[in-house]
């Protein structure tokens, strides 16, 4: 019984240790994911942006969006 314990916490650490560093990889995938896709919305705004919404709502009928 004395090599056997040693053993087993040794392979439940082990165990433990794949999946926390299988969670942290995923963690880090989710957070650069949902980097790139702020990145890829953000844009900073010009100066046409609004000339097209002007244009957008006199098209509209005047019907706010």
């Amino acid at each position: 019984m004395g090599v056997i314990m040693p053993a087993i916490f040794d392979l439940l650490y082990r165990e433990y240790c794949r999946a926390r560093l299988a969670e942290m990889r995923k963690q880090l995938l989710i957070a650069a994911e949902r980097t790139e896709a702020i990145a890829a919305d953000h844009r900073p705004a010009t100066q046409g942006d609004d000339e097209r919404t002007d244009a957008h709502c006199k098209t509209d009928h005047g019907q706010p969006n």
